[in-house]
């Protein structure tokens, strides 16, 4: 068995911690900066204000990424994390597809 354990581009990084952000401070605006026309229309205020206001709290207290790899999809390349929390709560997985330097 080959084990590779490469991390993610720079700019991947980057996203991410954009988005991590962005929810972490309910910031809309910011949250949209990192992705396509698409990702733009498809994610609603509303919906980021739902999933934001949740995890507001819990990302004020702390929170660490744990990178799992990525996988190519036809053009795509969807990237997965582990979001764990201070508080040892539910975690979650963070899926993110990009093409080229964008979020789909």
């Amino acid at each position: 068995m080959i084990m590779n354990s490469m991390n993610p581009s720079e700019n991947v990084i980057s996203c991410l911690q954009t988005i991590l952000d962005a929810t972490a401070t309910g910031n809309y605006d910011l949250f949209l900066t990192v992705g396509d026309s698409d990702y733009r229309v498809d994610i609603t205020k509303e919906n980021f204000d739902q999933v934001s206001s949740s995890l507001i709290p819990r990302m004020s207290e702390g929170y660490t990424t744990t990178y799992f790899g990525h996988l190519k999809q036809g053009e795509t390349q969807t990237y997965l994390w582990k979001l764990s929390f201070a508080d040892d709560g539910h975690e979650y997985i963070v899926r993110m597809g990009m093409k080229g330097d964008k979020l789909i």
